[in-house]
């Protein structure tokens, strides 16, 4: 077992937190609170649950299977397991998490680069950049814990500060109910992507307390793993919690009073407004290196997964880092929107079923209660009718 103390318990949870705090978790509460005004509060509480309580949810279900993802999602049936961590991996990586980086950096960035640099030139830089970032995979951790993450947090909190302290206009007043509201930031958290994110995240923070090649067998040493991953989950919780909060906040104040922009250019948006161009500049880096925080693990575990899982081995770590990002840098000329609109349905389907599923194996592990899959069946069945009938 790692001798890291209490520094490697910070490391993963700011690690966490970075990985968590991607392209969705930055555009998402800013449209929240934008869209909800003076019912922010509620809209808000919805986010904190599906946001932030359901992919906490995740982790500790997967801790509980020491990030074995195999005999976690087995537990349904070996061929539907294998469905639903191809669909994850897919959606974390490829096709969801990694092209939405790059649409939100390109947004932010623009104003600051030549004109010629479009979506489709700068991803194919990103990609490049994230690549050889990957070649270190295996200071992952501690470049994007104890580096790139405190660099967010200067940089996300100078925008918040100067936002709280320069006398912000009331929020809009918003013609809704309070139940609309709740169930608008319900569901703005399923589409931060963070549960689908929690059940791929949880084995590689994992790894940064238990040697690859390490049997964990005693009790005490499984203990002692799984109290630690608990202090770096709660962490990365406090963080994405305070970020949420004062997101949705702030956008609920400024949302009205700037010019039309785009969902992506928000943050930009609102630090040109408060700061000006120059200050804005604090936008587009917090922008650059929450995309970045979050692109690199994500490719790494993409890689070990095309690797291992779906190549067998047959090719290796390089070629299946080159392969997720050539599809990802493809994707990301979709949009950020066009991209969400893909995967709207798929996250209506799935989530309803991935949580069900999170509760039955917690209860498993705890309570030695057998993991039934009619249940989970059923859930996916009902969220797919009601995403075809409503």
């Amino acid at each position: 077992m790692s001798n890291k103390k209490n520094g490697g318990v910070i490391a993963a949870g700011l690690a966490l937190f970075s990985m968590f705090f991607g392209a969705g978790d930055l555009i998402w509460p800013l449209i929240l609170g934008g869209t909800y005004g003076d019912k922010n509060l509620y809209a808000m509480i919805g986010l904190l649950i599906s946001g932030v309580s359901l992919p906490l949810l995740g982790l500790l279900s997967m801790m509980l299977f020491q990030g074995k993802y195999t005999e976690f999602f087995g537990k349904i049936g070996k061929v539907p397991g294998f469905i639903l961590i191809f669909i994850i991996q897919v959606i974390l990586g490829p096709i969801g998490t990694i092209p939405r980086l790059y649409t939100l950096a390109h947004a932010t960035l623009s104003p600051y680069m030549p004109g010629f640099v479009n979506l489709a030139i700068f991803s194919v830089l990103a990609s490049l950049m994230v690549f050889l970032f990957t070649i270190k995979r295996h200071r992952v951790i501690d470049i994007v814990g104890l580096v790139l993450c405190p660099m967010l947090l200067a940089c996300l909190g100078a925008i918040l500060i100067v936002g709280f302290m320069s006398s912000p206009p009331p929020p809009e007043a918003m013609a809704m109910t309070t139940k609309e509201s709740f169930l608008g930031g319900l569901n703005v958290g399923y589409n931060t992507l963070d549960l689908i994110a929690s059940f791929i995240f949880a084995p590689f923070v994992l790894s940064y307390f238990v040697r690859e090649d390490e049997v964990i067998e005693s009790p005490e040493k499984r203990r002692l793993i799984f109290k630690k991953m608990i202090k770096a989950c709660s962490l990365s919780a406090v963080l994405l919690s305070l970020m949420f909060i004062g997101q949705t906040y702030l956008a609920s104040y400024y949302t009205p009073v700037m010019p039309p922009h785009a969902p992506e250019e928000r943050l930009g948006a609102i630090a040109l407004y408060l700061l000006g161009s120059k200050g804005a500049f604090f936008a587009c880096m917090a922008v650059a290196l929450s995309c970045l925080t979050t692109a690199i693990p994500i490719s790494v575990i993409t890689a070990n997964y095309i690797k291992d899982t779906l190549s067998g081995g047959k090719i290796n770590f390089y070629a299946a880092a080159g392969i997720s990002l050539a599809f990802a840098t493809i994707i990301a000329n979709l949009g950020f929107m066009g991209i969400a609109g893909m995967l709207a349905p798929i996250l209506q389907i799935l989530c309803p079923g991935l949580i069900l599923l999170s509760i039955l194996n917690i209860l498993h592990k705890l309570y030695e209660m057998e993991t039934r899959r009619v249940p989970v069946y059923a859930a996916f069945a009902i969220s797919t009718l009601g995403y075809f009938l409503v």
